[in-house]
Order: structure tokens, then sequence, then C-alpha cells
């Protein structure tokens, strides 16, 4: 091809750029704008630099778009110089016959090049000049208008809506019911005082309070309180924590049975431990070092009940000077009891406080997620129950949790009797509720399976109060 058209085709290509550069300039402009616009008119935080990076990405594929549609080929380049200079299908021609060597197509070739040549540029437009001219006018416009357009006030938040909060009679009786209880309990006395003060106060405190939050928050902050007494008497997940930390894992073994107050999981470790020192695969003194050391970093107080069977134990196993079954045995079975004993008062502190702030949190209707997680949660090692393995050939093993064994009747609650107008344990009514029944079923007012039913249950309450051994 010759010089002259390269001349016209050079300028096409490089107006065809230009066009589809200021066409993606301007669309990302606008872009902008109508980002803009719309954070203000909505009135959320602008963000400038999400807005320039969704420019740049919209203003880049624009241009390529356009560039796909503009740039002209050698054929639409061809058809526009003929169209603009009158040249007829002068040029067309010449870029079909552009390889043909005959002596007329050679001629026509160089006549309409010279024309070409001789033709000045700006006899030839690209497509729709004035279009791309208004594009950055518009995008200008837009920008400036957005900016002049004033920003919408964010809406004021919400006010607060506290619901009204003022304690039911029910709830009052509700609550002194639970501190009766608490006083009459098997709780630790140091501790149950600590608890019925708290409740106490809580009942005090609620009588003045009107907005639902601050008696949830009231609510929390009792159990807090209770949480805290009682943990300051109950020593035996301190204990725990410190045997996990031991390097023998026999140690650790005992912290997690202690951690679970579990009396089975106490028998089976004593146990697997004597049969450990009677094959020698551990060593009495060796034992008793690792549980003192625990206790001594564990820094419960050495007159406490579980810290006192357990160093016990510890000397009675340093001093042993041989080994075998019958010193062993009885050892084990007295460590265990007494450790379990001991476990047993921690372990009724434990149960009452537990019952008593899940009673808290039904009388005002309120979930366990809106308690703190350490009240629930033991951060330590979550060793429990699963961690061993039953065994049904030990016998001597305590079955379920620990207990004392003297509980006579089905339950040991107080509840209110109106006839005596006073607080009473379940067994001191049991006979008058039992005599109560009985009038029915003689009456024959009851269906055969009720009167089965219930001959059946107070069967096994009475049995279960003259055979303390079942």
């Amino acid at each position: 091809m010759g010089k002259g058209f390269k001349k016209f085709k050079r300028k096409l290509r490089i107006g065809a750029l230009i066009r589809a550069v200021i066409f993606g300039l301007s669309l990302g402009g606008i872009t902008t704008a109508v980002q803009l616009l719309a954070a203000k008119l909505t009135a959320s935080e602008t963000d400038f630099a999400a807005y320039i990076l969704y420019a740049a990405i919209v203003a880049s594929a624009g241009t390529l778009l356009m560039l796909l549609i503009l740039l002209p080929t050698n054929k639409r380049i061809a058809k526009r110089v003929d169209n603009q200079l009158a040249l007829g299908e002068k040029t067309q021609t010449m870029l079909q016959f552009r390889k043909d060597t005959d002596d007329m197509a050679v001629l026509q070739r160089e006549n309409t090049d010279r024309i070409l040549s001789e033709t000045p540029k700006k006899r030839v437009k690209g497509v729709c000049t004035w279009l791309f001219a208004l594009l950055p006018l518009a995008a200008s416009l837009c920008i400036v208008g957005t900016i002049l357009v004033p920003a919408k006030e964010p809406p004021e938040p919400p006010p607060v809506v506290e619901n009204n909060f003022a304690i039911t009679p029910w709830q009052t009786q509700a609550l002194k019911d639970l501190i009766e209880k608490v006083r009459t309990s098997d709780m630790e006395e140091e501790p149950r005082e600590g608890v019925v003060k708290q409740l106490e106060s809580l009942l005090v405190k609620l009588g003045s309070i009107k907005k639902e939050p601050a008696m949830k928050e009231a609510v929390i902050s009792c159990i807090e309180g209770i949480h805290r007494v009682v943990s300051e008497h109950n020593t035996y997940d301190l204990i725990a924590s410190a045997m996990y930390k031991s390097p023998a894992k026999t140690v650790q073994d005992l912290g997690g049975a202690i951690n679970s107050l579990q009396a089975l999981l106490i028998g089976q470790w004593m146990n697997d431990t004597q049969n450990a020192l009677m094959d020698q695969s551990l060593t009495p003194g060796g034992l008793a070092t690792g549980i003192t050391q625990s206790l001594t970093q564990s820094q419960v107080d050495g007159e406490n009940e579980v810290c006192i069977a357990l160093l016990a134990f510890a000397v009675k196993l340093a001093a042993l000077t041989e080994v075998s079954e019958d010193i062993l045995a009885p050892l084990m079975a007295e460590a265990e009891e007494a450790l379990n004993s001991a476990l047993f008062i921690q372990a009724t502190n434990q149960e009452i406080e537990d019952d008593t702030i899940y009673t808290l949190l039904s009388i005002f209707g309120m979930k366990a997620s809106e308690v703190p997680e350490h009240i629930f949660n033991d951060p330590d090692d979550p060793r429990g129950e699963e961690d061993y393995e039953p065994d049904d050939d030990l016998d001597h093993i305590h079955a379920g949790g620990l207990g004392s064994g003297e509980m006579i009747f089905g339950s040991n609650d107080t509840i209110y009797d109106p006839d005596r107008e006073a607080y009473v344990t379940y067994g001191e009514v049991i006979k008058d509720y039992y005599a109560k029944i009985s009038e029915l079923l003689v009456d024959g007012k009851l269906p055969a399976e009720l009167e089965d039913a219930l001959n059946d249950y107070f069967a096994i309450l009475f049995n279960g109060s003259d055979q303390k051994e079942n």
C-alpha cells in the first residue's frame, strides 16, 4: 500500500483510539458521580477508594469495548476515504488489487496513491466527532452536579425502648421460696449464708427497679455473686487444674477424676493405680511426690477437705516400704472413701449453686446465654467422664455421682405445707400425701391403670426409706 493510504489509515486508527479513551474516561466519571450521588441520597458513608476502583474498572471496560467497535479495518478505511473525497471506488479498487502486477493495476494504484498523498488529512474525518466532544462535557456536568447536591442527613437511631418492669407477687413468692430452699439445703454453712444474702439483697433491689434491662443486670450480678461465694469454698477445680499440669499421667488422670465429681471415676482411678503399683510400673514415692507438688502449685488452703484427703493419701504412700495387695487394698479403699467424702461436700455446693442459678433464670424469664460464660464453663482442661473406660469387674466402685447413701425419701427438698404454715421436707408429708391418694384408690375414682402406677410409685418411695442400702 502507498504512503497516501497509510497516512489516512494512521489518522483514522489514532482517532478511533482517542475516541475510545474519551468514551471510557467519560463513562468512568459518570460512574463515580452516580456512586457519590447514591451515597448522598441514602446518607451512606462515602468510600472514595472503592469509587475510584469501580470507575477504573468501568473506564477500562468501556475503552476496550469502544475500541473494538470503532477501530477500522483496511476495507472500512478505503470506503470512508472514497466517500469523503468523492473518489468513487478508487481507494477500494487499489486495496483489492494491491498485489496485482498487471500494468493497468499498477498504473491505477500509482494514480490513486498520488491523489491521496496530495490530499490533506483533515479532509477525512472519523466517526461522530461531535458526540465524543460532548461525552466529557456530560461527565463533567454529572460530577459537578453531584458535588453540588446536598448530602442527606443520616437518620437518627431509633430511641431505645426499655420494657417496664415491676416484680409480680408470683416472682416475689418464688424468690422467697428459693431463699428458704437454700437456707434449709445441705450446702456448707459459710457459702450457704453467702448465697442467701445474695438472694435477699436481690429481692430488696428488685422492689425499686422499674426497667427490664436493670432487672436483668441485677439478676446477673446476683448470679455472679452466688458463683463467687461458692467458688471461694469449692477448690476441687483448682486442684484438678494443678494436676493437669503434672508431667505424670497418673496424676493428670487423678485430676480428671476429681474435676468430674464422679465417684465412679475416683474408684476406677484407685483400682488402676493399685494395679500399676503392684506391677511396679509406678512407684509409691513417685506418685506421692506428684500429688504433693500439684497440691503445692494449686495454692489451696491446707485445711480444705479435699486437700487434707489427698495429703493423707500421699503421706501414706511415701511411707510404704513394701508393696503388696494386702497393704495396698485397704490403703486405696481408705483413700477412696476419704476423697469421695470430701468431694461430696463440694459436689453438694456445686449442685445447689447450679439449681439456684437456673431457678433464678426461670423466675425472671431469662436464658442461660445471658449469663457470663465463666459461670457455667470451666476454662481449664476439659477432661471428663469420656476419658475413662468403665470396668464392669470393679465391684468396689460406687455407681453414679458422689453421695452419702443417707437419703431416706425420694426427695429432701423443702416445700410449703399450708396445714403447718411452714416449710417442711418432703419426707414429713409423704404419709399425708399417700393418705389422700389412698382415699381415691379406695373410692375407685381412678382408672385401673393409674391405680397400678400410683401403687408402684409409693412402693418405691417407702421401700427406699425402709431399706437404706437400696
